[in-house]
C-alpha cells in the first residue's frame, strides 16, 4: 500500500491528447482560444484561471471591435489586413505560451507525499505542552495550533524539506510528520530545530502569556508500515513513547522559560545520522538518557536547543 500520488508518470497518450490545446488555438487562428484555457482551468481546479478565460475573451472582443471600427472609418484594405494579422499573431503567441505553462502543470504536477511500506523514513513528532490547561478557550486552541503549524511548515521548508511532500497526521495538540526517504534525515535536527526554536522564542516574546507555545519534540527514523488507517509499525510506536516519556516532560519543566523546545532523539537516529557528522550538527549538546515507558525501555538522546543559536538567520 502507498500513500500519496508520487512523482507524475505521463503516458504518450496523455501528451498527445494535451496537444489539442495548441492545435485548436493555431488551427482556429485564436478564435477558439477560450476552449483549451477553460479546459485547463477545470483540470487544475483553480478558480483564478477563469480570470484568464475572461481576459482572453476580452482581448478577442477588443480585436473584433477595433477591426470593425477601422473598416467603418474607411481605412485601406492593406492596413486592415496588417492589423488583423499582427493582432492575431500576438494573440495566438500569448495564448500558446500560457497554455504551455498550464499543460506542464497538468502533466507534471509537484510531487506529493509518497511513502510505501518498508521505506526508511524520517519521523518527527511534536506536542504542545499544557495545551488543554484549564481556562483556555477553543478560540485560543485554534490560534495556538495555527501559529505552531505555520512556524513548523516554515521551518521544514527553510531546512530543505518540502512540507507538501511530507505525510502529516494531526494529533489534536500536535502533529506527526513522516518525511519521505529522499530528503536527508540530518535536516530534521539541523537546521530545522534551530529554526523552529528561534521562531517560537521570538513569537513568545511578543505574544500574551495565554498564547505562548512550548513544545516537546521526538525524532526517530525507521522502516514504516502502512495500513488502511495510515502509518503504523514499531518505529511509530517508539516515536510515541519518546514523545510521551517522563524524561522529556521533566526536561521541559526544568528548562528555562525562554527555551520553548526540548527534543528527544532515538538512539538509532543518533547513531545512524548524528554520529556521521555534518554541517551544524552539534552532538556534544545531547546527553544520553534512559526512557522507560510502558513496555519500552530504550536509550535516547536529550537536547534543549538554545533559542539564541538560530535567532539571527532567516531563509
Amino acid at each position: 500500500m502507498a500513500v500519496g500520488t508520487g512523482p507524475a508518470r505521463v503516458s504518450t497518450a496523455q501528451r498527445v491528447v494535451s496537444l489539442w490545446y495548441f492545435v485548436v488555438v493555431v488551427g482556429s487562428f485564436g478564435m477558439l482560444a477560450l476552449l483549451p484555457v477553460a479546459h485547463a482551468a477545470i483540470r487544475l481546479r483553480r478558480g483564478i484561471l477563469w480570470l484568464f478565460v475572461l481576459g482572453y475573451g476580452g482581448v478577442a472582443v477588443a480585436m473584433t471591435f477595433l477591426l470593425e471600427r477601422a473598416a467603418a472609418e474607411g481605412e485601406s484594405e492593406a492596413m486592415l489586413s496588417f492589423a488583423w494579422l499582427f493582432g492575431t499573431i500576438l494573440f495566438v503567441t500569448a495564448t500558446c505560451v500560457h497554455l504551455a505553462r498550464l499543460r506542464a502543470k497538468i502533466l507534471y504536477p509537484p510531487p506529493a507525499a509518497w511513502v510505501e511500506s518498508g521505506m526508511h523514513c524520517g519521523l518527527f513528532s511534536i506536542d504542545i505542552a499544557g495545551f488543554g490547561q484549564v481556562g483556555r478557550s477553543s478560540e485560543i486552541f485554534v490560534q495556538v495550533r495555527r501559529m505552531l503549524f505555520g512556524l513548523l511548515a516554515e521551518a521544514f521548508e527553510a531546512s530543505g524539506i518540502a512540507w507538501e511532500a511530507c505525510l502529516k497526521r494531526d494529533t489534536g495538540d500536535g502533529m506527526i510528520v513522516v518525511v519521505p526517504p529522499h530528503f536527508p534525515k540530518f535536516r530534521l535536527v539541523y537546521p530545522l530545530l534551530s529554526r523552529l526554536t528561534a521562531e517560537l522564542a521570538r513569537y513568545n516574546v511578543v505574544t500574551e502569556p495565554g498564547l505562548r507555545i512550548r513544545v516537546r519534540v521526538a525524532i526517530h527514523a525507521g522502516e514504516i508500515a502502512l495500513d488502511e488507517y495510515g502509518v503504523t509499525g514499531r518505529p511509530k510506536v517508539l516515536l510515541a513513547r519518546l514523545l510521551d516519556s517522563r524524561v522529556l516532560r521533566d526536561a521541559l519543566a526544568e528548562a528555562p522559560d525562554e527555551s520553548p523546545v526540548v527534543v528527544l532523539v532515538s538512539d538509532r537516529f543518533h547513531e545512524d545520522v548524528q554520529d556521521q557528522g555534518g554541517p551544524g550538527l552539534d552532538t556534544m549538546s545531547y546527553r544520553q538518557v534512559l526512557v522507560h515507558e510502558k513496555e519500552t525501555e530504550v536509550r535516547a538522546w536529550l537536547h534543549v536547543p538554545d533559542p539564541v543559536d538560530g535567532a539571527g538567520w532567516r531563509s
